[in-house]
């Protein structure tokens, strides 16, 4: 009994080695990096900003520096795990996957698993994109003079002694850093009145006048590919306005103020039918 045990310990121990051999052996070649290159700084949900040439993705496993035979294959997208199909080459050595035009959303980390007749090898992509602005379909966003990724957006009003929200939303792989101007001059938080946070957001609590100016937001992002370290940005600015905290009662006055002038033209309009119609009477009466 004990002798079959040890065979056993044996038999697994080689198959671990094996295994590791393997994996030492077995390798994923590919592109590691990808650019998705766009032409303007802003896109929505209903027309995706799509890059100027095709994007495609692909992967071998390789053993000894020969391409190994590839059972099957495919690419998963690691933010939400979508599972991405995989085109085998005519030689069958070659795994890939072509996005065409891609959307700036597909940008992020992708991983390429390929199974061969010896087991199964991984590898990461990453695809990068510089910060794009998402911008609403409602929301009206204008380009300032010829820079395409500069703009001026949709102001934003606030009730003095109410909080309120400037927001910067961009798409960028890797993830954006944000930077404030307040009226061009650098915007810190203190925690109390002024709050930033990591995804572009400025939070004002308690607004007050003084709040009133032009906000500026800088998205900037950093990555490296084929040798070369790229730096883009994308920059919004948007007006706050500061209304007063009875600013609501005016439209509600104008509103009572013509709802009142309009019955005093209707009692006048019928005051004079009615004297009209008095004289019509006396004068047929004196007949």
């Amino acid at each position: 009994m004990a002798v079959n045990n040890a065979g056993k310990w044996v038999l697994l121990v080689v198959f671990a080695s094996y295994l590791n051999i393997y994996v030492e052996c077995a390798q994923a070649k590919g592109n590691p990096h990808v650019e998705i290159v766009v032409k303007s700084g802003r896109t929505n949900k209903l027309h995706p900003l799509r890059s100027v040439d095709n994007i495609t993705l692909w992967c071998q496993a390789e053993e000894n520096g020969a391409a190994l035979p590839i059972k099957s294959a495919k690419f998963v997208r690691k933010k939400d795990n979508e599972i991405l199909k995989a085109t085998i080459s005519e030689d069958g050595k070659r795994a890939s996957h072509n996005f065409g035009p891609a959307a700036v959303e597909e940008a992020g980390n992708y991983t390429c698993k390929i199974t061969t007749a010896t087991g199964i090898v991984s590898g990461n992509h990453q695809v990068f994109v510089r910060p794009v602005l998402m911008v609403a379909e409602s929301e009206r966003v204008d380009m300032i003079g010829n820079d395409a990724f500069r703009f001026e957006g949709t102001g934003v009003s606030a009730v003095a002694g109410r909080n309120v929200n400037i927001t910067c939303p961009v798409i960028a792989f890797p993830n954006a850093s944000h930077t404030w101007t307040k009226d061009g001059k650098p915007l810190t938080a203190d925690g109390e009145h002024v709050r930033l946070t990591p995804d572009g957001v400025v939070q004002l609590l308690n607004v007050n006048n003084d709040d009133r100016g032009v906000y500026e937001c800088t998205a900037k992002n950093k990555y490296t590919i084929n040798g070369r370290t790229e730096v883009s940005e994308v920059i919004l600015s948007r007006r706050l306005r500061v209304k007063s905290e009875l600013a609501w009662l005016w439209p509600l006055i104008v509103i009572i103020a013509i709802v009142a002038l309009l019955v005093l033209i209707i009692f006048v309009c019928e005051c004079r039918k009615k004297r009209a119609e008095q004289k019509l009477l006396e004068a047929e009466a004196d007949e």
